[in-house]
């Protein structure tokens, strides 16, 4: 066996590079929680200024926990039971939520209620994102 000169190319390796890679396992994209976009905000009927530090702190906190718990809409009711969601019609003073969603006509607005009847926020889910409409305080 000779020691090739640095002149001499090496023959290429039969290996492909990418098996020198070691794969990374990507989770399934149903097991990630809900991304959360404010893009829809309606701020025109949300009612954030009148929040107490109390209601903001509570309100943050479910954004929070639909952030890193929430993967289903069936996981509402196992990581956090206490956080009534119903759907809302458009009809009514809800018709107000649906006028910026003409765009989207099958989207189903949902609320949430933080406090009782104090605190209520309302979203709607589109795949994997969770749509903060707005937010209402009575």
């Amino acid at each position: 066996m000779t020691i090739p000169s640095l002149d001499e190319q090496l023959p290429e390796s039969p290996i492909p590079p990418t098996v020198v890679e070691i794969p990374q396992p990507e989770e399934p994209p149903e097991a990630k929680p809900f991304l959360i976009s404010f893009e829809r905000y309606n701020t025109k009927e949300c009612q954030l200024d009148g929040m107490d530090n109390k209601m903001a702190r509570k309100t943050l906190q479910v954004i929070r926990d639909i952030g890193v718990n929430i993967k289903d809409e069936s996981d509402f009711s196992k990581h956090l039971p206490k956080l009534a969601v119903i759907p809302i019609a458009n009809n009514g003073d809800y018709r107000k939520l649906y006028k910026g969603l003409t765009d989207m006509p099958d989207v189903e607005v949902k609320e949430a209620k933080i406090d009782r009847d104090k605190g209520r926020l309302f979203f709607f889910l589109v795949g994997k994102i969770f749509h903060v409409d707005s937010h209402y305080q009575t």
